[in-house]
């Protein structure tokens, strides 16, 4: 998995990455995406204190699975 596609990926749906961390949140959403590519894996937590003791509520292991969920349950 590619980092760089998956930040491309959430910047062009709105999503912003405020502390350069790899932890992308959305004004609009309870969740914090948690951009580990270089580790094969994009994680979606629950928001609290930007993803770090966030419930974990899904790990993607590719973009599709990735642009998928968005899709089924954003509608983006």
């Amino acid at each position: 998995m590619n980092n760089n596609q998956i930040r491309e990926f959430l910047t062009d749906k709105n999503w912003v990455e405020p502390h350069h961390d790899s932890r992308f949140i959305h004004p609009h959403h309870p969740y914090v995406i948690i951009n580990a590519g270089d580790e094969g894996q994009v994680t979606l937590r629950e928001t609290s204190d930007h993803g770090q003791n966030g419930e974990e509520i899904f790990t993607f292991y590719s973009l599709d699975q990735l642009q998928g969920w968005f899709e089924n349950n954003i509608g983006e």
